[in-house]
């Protein structure tokens, strides 16, 4: 078998592709994570990881290594297809969105750090409630949504592509997020709506705090996902489609909180 690395054929496999910059840095973080192209040294990482990861996780990882093993197979870098590597069924636990009052809950509190600014000189307040809402509103990837400039904004719609899947998203904006948007432009240096107020490992602590505050659990993950619920529990198929996802059935198993979509869960008859 050839000598070439898992990091060496991710160089290689990355510069053939256009990807979002997060999917090349997990590429490269899984890859040097394990730098030995062999089923054996690909299950003994997958058994550390599995470790102090979660099965969904792990898998995921796998699908890279196994993929970049395959890719280099059929480009002639290595000799050997991919074969005896251990198999990781993910089990995932049930999703949790949060609820229109908790969410209400949530925007609300944020008023509290209005007028305090960040280093960048953005307002906490408005910071915080313009990711919110937006986040909840337009079902956007994190990378998508710290992207987003006033440019993406037309009247009251938002509009972007995609940087997962390459496909062009329009969703409608309320007024309070569209007025949440405006205040943080009025301020932006280069015309972004969030990405100019702080780095993500900052926001993260501090949307951490706020949800805190609150009491409401989760993490901002879950905007997107709460998204999807509650536009599903208004119209059956609008969860998929608010998330711009390809694959059908993702939304029900990944992003759907079934405790709130009461009336689709099926419930059988009763018998007294």
């Amino acid at each position: 078998m050839s000598k070439a690395s898992f990091s060496s054929i991710a160089e290689r496999y990355l510069a053939e592709r256009v990807v979002s910059k997060l999917y090349a840095y997990n590429v490269k973080r899984v890859c040097r994570g394990c730098p030995t192209v062999s089923a054996q040294a690909i299950n003994d990482h997958l058994r550390r990881r599995l470790a102090v990861c979660s099965t969904v996780t792990v898998r995921s990882e796998r699908v890279i290594l196994v993929s970049l093993w395959k890719w280099a197979y059929e480009s002639g870098l290595i000799d050997e297809a991919p074969r005896g590597i251990m198999r990781i069924k993910a089990r995932r636990a049930p999703t949790r969105a949060w609820t229109v009052e908790q969410l209400q809950s949530v925007v609300e509190a944020t008023r509290k750090y209005d007028k305090r600014l960040l280093r960048s000189g953005a307002d906490k307040g408005q910071f915080l409630r313009a990711w919110v809402l937006l986040g909840y509103e337009c079902g956007a990837r994190h990378g998508d949504l710290w992207r987003f400039t006033g440019e993406h904004i037309s009247g009251d719609a938002i509009s972007w592509t995609q940087s997962k899947t390459g496909d062009a998203i329009v969703r409608l904006l309320s007024e309070p997020c569209l007025e949440a948007c405006r205040a943080m432009l009025a301020a932006s240096p280069d015309g972004r709506i969030l990405g100019w107020a702080c780095k993500p490992r900052q926001a993260m602590r501090i949307i951490r705090e706020l949800l805190d505050e609150v009491g409401v659990g989760g993490t901002s993950k879950w905007l997107r996902r709460s998204g999807a619920t509650h536009c599903e529990m208004a119209s059956p198929g609008a969860g998929r489609m608010h998330l711009g996802h390809r694959s059908v059935g993702l939304f029900e198993s990944a992003y759907a909180d079934w405790t709130q979509l009461r009336t689709k869960t099926p419930r059988t008859p009763r018998l007294a």
